[in-house]
C-alpha cells in the first residue's frame, strides 16, 4: 500500500520517525566542535570555525536539492527511512573515523 498522504491516524508515527531521523545529525555536531577545538591552535580557531561553518552553509541548499528530488519520486514512508538511514550512515563513518578513535589523547589548552 503506497500512501503519499499522511492520514490523521498516521501522524504520530509520522512526528516520531520524522524527529528520530535527526538524531543521529545532533549527536555528530556534539562531537564535531569539541574535536575542531581540540585539534586546531587558539590563534587560528575562530578562521577555522568560520571556514568550517561557512562550508556547512554552502552545501545546505545542495542538500536540500537532493533531498527535495528524492521526497517527489518516493513514497513518505520510503523517503524517510532514507533520510534516517543517511544520517545514521554519516554517524557511523563518523564514529569509525581515525580522528573520532584519537579523541581522548586530545587535550582541550
Amino acid at each position: 500500500m503506497i500512501l503519499t498522504v499522511v492520514s490523521y491516524n498516521q501522524f504520530w508515527l509520522f512526528a516520531i520517525i520524522y524527529l528520530l531521523s535527526f538524531v543521529f545529525q545532533g549527536l555528530t555536531q556534539v562531537f564535531e566542535t569539541p574535536m575542531i577545538q581540540a585539534t586546531v591552535g587558539s590563534d587560528q580557531l575562530g578562521k577555522v570555525m568560520t571556514c568550517f561553518y561557512t562550508l556547512v552553509s554552502v552545501t545546505l541548499p545542495l542538500g536540500s536539492l537532493a533531498f527535495s528530488f528524492l521526497a517527489d519520486r518516493f513514497d513518505l514512508r520510503l523517503f524517510l527511512l532514507l533520510f534516517a538511514l543517511f544520517y545514521a550512515g554519516i554517524f557511523l563513518l563518523f564514529l569509525a573515523s581515525h580522528a573520532f578513535k584519537k579523541v581522548d589523547e586530545l587535550q582541550l589548552s
